[in-house]
């Protein structure tokens, strides 16, 4: 008698989990706090600005610093999950096309998703906004946590 327990075999199928934002990185660096992150998205939604530019207007890090993992960490990270998307995206067609032994239709990967996720061939790639600076829209100078002042007595 034949075994036929591999028929139904299940296959794990990698998750496609977002990349990490900014916030999550400089915890896990140890340049912020949990705390100062809450504080900053508070801000964030107050005066609208970017959630770097908080961050270097109260003075936790250098602008310079925010770049650098910008640039040399979270943007080489997103473009490598686009790329594992894509191929994910790609094998899934694959497999479809093996299973059913049908012509695969003639669009690009690129109208495919967007069809799939309901929305245009140029929706399904944002381009990423470029980094301008802009002047803090703050009146008075944020405090720092760390503040030597002894004027000042922050409860909470």
């Amino acid at each position: 008698m034949r075994d036929r327990s591999d028929r139904y075999q299940v296959h794990d199928v990698p998750a496609l989990t977002p990349p990490k934002r900014l916030g999550t990185y400089l915890v896990d660096a140890g340049l912020l706090t949990a705390d100062q992150i809450n504080v900053a998205l508070n801000d964030q939604q107050a005066t609208g600005m970017r959630f770097g530019e908080i961050i270097v207007a109260r003075g936790w890090l250098k602008e310079k610093t925010v770049e650098w993992i910008v640039e040399k960490v979270i943007e080489p990270e997103r473009r490598a999950w686009k790329r594992r998307e894509q191929a994910a995206w790609q094998e899934m067609q694959n497999a479809k096309s093996a299973a059913s032994q049908s012509v695969v239709s003639r669009s690009t990967p690129a109208d495919a998703v967007a069809s799939a996720r309901g929305t245009g061939a140029s929706d399904a790639t944002p381009k990423p906004k470029p980094f301008v600076r802009r002047e803090a829209p703050i009146t008075k100078p944020l405090p720092s946590v760390n503040s030597t002042d002894t004027d000042v007595k922050w409860v909470g």
